[in-house]
């Protein structure tokens, strides 16, 4: 029989690399092509149409509140107070300097302005430049302070009214020593609701009664001392022995402010501290102690939208004839009428631990009376001028001051 020869062998016996080669080659396209028909017949056909995607919900807004600190802060980049807070806080002035405490925590402008009263259809409006006279979106509707109504027994109302008696003819006699008492009497009575009109008018009593005394360099029992000078004191030993100020010993005694020159002997009359300050946002009040006892009371505006917060301070530096530093890095001189800070900047630093930075806040006058009581400053509390002008003469540094709701 004839030897077929398929050439995959040579002819010594070994195998044919090259056929060999060629059947691998042949075998790999086959599966391929096998493969390839597979997947084709497996995998479903489209017949052109996109499929539809599920809609998505739809996309939130992103537009801030009308209140958002955020907002305020960007509308009120005018010319006006801090204060906190910010509370993006402004650069600290050097010492001796005021900074606008309210521009450290608010957005209106040296001109007190506020912005336009926005419908619920357009909150966009929230973002205007403040107009002056208007509400803010957020304010209270009735912004006044708190009064609690009272209805005082007959059985005690005849005694109470005699107090009142008592407190308003020692005045005119100028006994103020017993005005004060039968003031802090009325206070005292349990019938008498704090911040009720009543314990208000009593208030008022007992302010006219301590500041008239003041103001007149009159003793006040043992409110009062007489300190005879000795040889090596000075002005300012006494002062920070007695808790007290050397405008104040000064004032006490008709001392010219640039006389400092004590004389060994002489008796000086001084109303001894230490002193503290309570301020009561709801009340709008702030309430001047001497060694914890009731001795003013004083009508105070605080920051709109809860800018004024809540927590312990002491005065940390006392200006007088301040100048204020807006939002924006600019300096508005003392006497200017865009300086919102009156004539006396009492400084205030946080104490303990707070939850957040508390700087730039302060105690100060006013040129518009009539935001006294009411909630239109960027955080700081403001006083009628007359009002904290004693404050700086009576109360140290370091006097802690503690604002409450």
């Amino acid at each position: 029989m004839a030897k077929i020869d398929y050439e995959f062998d040579q002819g010594d016996g070994r195998p044919n690399k090259a056929g060999m080669r060629l059947r691998l080659a042949a075998i790999f396209i086959v599966v391929a092509a096998l493969t390839c028909a597979i997947v084709y017949f497996l995998i479903p056909k489209s017949d052109g149409t996109p499929e539809e995607l599920p809609a998505l919900p739809p996309e939130e807004s992103t537009t801030l509140p009308a209140d958002d600190e955020n907002v305020r802060e960007a509308e009120s980049r005018d010319p006006v107070e801090v204060s906190p807070g910010t509370e993006s806080e402004l650069p600290q002035p050097a010492d001796g300097q005021s900074p606008d405490p309210e521009t450290t925590v608010e957005e209106t402008s040296g001109t007190e302005e506020t912005p336009p009263e926005a419908s619920p259809e357009q909150p966009e409006e929230a973002t205007q430049l403040p107009e002056k006279g208007k509400p803010w979106i957020g304010d209270p509707i009735i912004d006044r302070p708190d009064v609690p109504k009272t209805d005082i027994p007959t059985d005690v109302k005849p005694s109470l009214d005699a107090a009142f008696t008592r407190a308003e003819t020692s005045l005119g006699e100028k006994n103020f020593a017993a005005a004060a008492e039968s003031a802090r009497a009325i206070l005292g009575n349990s019938s008498v609701i704090p911040y009720s009109s009543e314990w208000r008018q009593a208030a008022a009593l007992l302010t006219e009664a301590n500041l008239t005394a003041f103001e007149t360099r009159a003793e006040m029992g043992d409110s009062t001392l007489i300190h005879p000078v000795r040889p090596g004191e000075s002005y300012s030993a006494l002062a920070a022995k007695y808790h007290t100020t050397i405008d104040a010993i000064k004032h006490y005694n008709r001392v010219p402010e640039k006389d400092n020159i004590l004389r060994i002997g002489k008796k000086l009359l001084i109303h001894p501290g230490p002193w503290k300050i309570m301020i009561h946002k709801n009340a709008r009040v702030l309430e001047l102690y001497n060694r914890d006892t009731l001795y003013a009371v004083f009508d105070v505006g605080i920051g709109r939208l809860g800018k004024t917060p809540t927590a312990k301070f002491v005065i940390s530096s006392k200006l007088r004839n301040p100048d204020w530093y807006m939002p924006g890095g600019g300096v508005v001189k003392y006497g200017d009428p865009e300086n919102p800070l009156g004539n006396y900047f009492l400084k205030l630093a946080p104490t303990g631990s707070p939850d957040r930075p508390l700087l730039g806040y302060g105690i100060h006058g006013t040129q518009d009376e009539s935001d006294i009581t009411r909630s239109l400053s960027n955080g700081c509390i403001r006083m009628r001028d007359a009002d904290v002008s004693k404050l700086y003469i009576i109360i140290p540094a370091r006097t802690p001051v503690e604002i409450v709701e």
